[in-house]
């Protein structure tokens, strides 16, 4: 029993997400150890105690996604058949695709979700559309994708002060690499399978879990900058469809990193996935291109700009603390 695995209680759709994925890792924990117990005698009791622990818990975690589905059951579908139908459209894909994926009988989904329909589809098949998508499932259920939100507008306009900032060096980007290593560890997690030639192999976990119908993958560096509001991470990925965009994630953690960090250090502010009109991925394209365009600039200290600015300009900048004079006064005063 190295690691305890706790159950998680639900009170939203992203809960549900993480207390689905602990569900499968208790069952898989319990199936370890029903293996230990066959091949070690000696270690009978302990085994046999923990595999009673991890049942309960499992039995707990079990009831939460009960209770959860349960009060989820009458959601409003208003706005789900359109949405679907136009996520369809933008990935290239029909809806027997869909169902493909979700692992549905043919026909399932297209009749459920049909306007006419008195029936609705499961919270659970809800929840999975939404991370085949990379949507939020409270956005599926209750925004018109078609239809731009103030919050899209408040971001987009985040994204341009950024670049601005990133322009004028006000704020400067670090180059933390496309490996698990230093920061850039707390995105990803090592796969239980590594390669064949014995290479490690990483999967996107920022939440903690490394979700396999997520599957994204980095395309180019990470980069991190100290702003305002704290450090900020702006990652480039791609998803499962073959599609390139970005997530951006606010930093909360300490200052001394370690690989057992907490997940609740990592907020995502907001990621282009989510973003079906595609004009906030526009932005970050502008965003991440003059992140790379300013990676190699020089950079000094405000105290350092400053000095030098004294330096180079003794009028505008007396050091001695006496009054400045003005560019356009005559060097030799009257009374000299």
């Amino acid at each position: 029993m190295n690691e305890e695995i706790k159950v998680h209680p639900i009170k939203s759709f992203k809960d549900y997400g993480l207390a689905k994925r602990n569900f499968e890792e208790l069952t898989k924990k319990i199936s370890s150890l029903q293996l230990d117990l066959e091949l070690d005698d000696e270690e009978t009791p302990k085994l046999e105690s923990g595999i009673v622990e991890m049942e309960h818990k499992l039995e707990e975690q079990k009831k939460h996604i009960t209770e959860f589905i349960n009060a989820q059951e009458n959601y409003d579908s208003k706005f789900l058949s359109s949405n679907l139908d136009y996520l369809l459209k933008m990935h290239g894909l029909r809806i027997s695709d869909l169902e493909e994926l979700l692992g549905v009988s043919a026909g399932y989904v297209s009749r459920t979700v049909n306007p006419d329909s008195k029936k609705r589809l499961s919270v659970d098949i809800v929840w999975k559309i939404s991370a085949i998508f990379q949507v939020n499932v409270d956005d599926l259920l209750n925004i018109d994708f078609q239809i731009p939100t103030q919050s899209l507008c408040d971001v987009i306009a985040f994204f341009k002060k950024l670049k601005q900032e990133t322009d004028e060096a006000t704020i400067h980007w670090n180059n933390q690499g496309n490996k698990q290593e230093n920061y850039v560890g707390i995105f990803f997690r090592e796969s239980e399978e590594g390669g064949l030639d014995g290479t490690k192999r990483y999967q996107y976990a920022p939440d903690g879990y490394a979700n396999e119908t997520k599957a994204i993958g980095l395309t180019d560096d990470i980069f991190s900058a100290e702003t305002s509001i704290g450090e900020i991470y702006l990652l480039p990925l791609e998803n499962q469809f073959g599609e390139k965009g970005y997530e951006l994630y606010h930093y909360t953690g300490g200052e001394n990193y370690s690989s057992n960090y907490d997940t609740t250090d990592l907020d995502l502010i907001c990621s282009t996935f989510y973003d079906k009109s595609n004009a906030l991925k526009g932005k970050c394209d502008e965003l991440f291109k003059s992140v790379k365009l300013h990676e190699s600039d020089f950079v000094i200290s405000e105290s350092a700009k400053s000095l030098i600015d004294r330096y180079l300009n003794p009028k505008r900048n007396n050091a001695d603390g006496f009054m400045n004079i003005p560019d356009g006064i005559d060097e030799e005063l009257p009374f000299n």
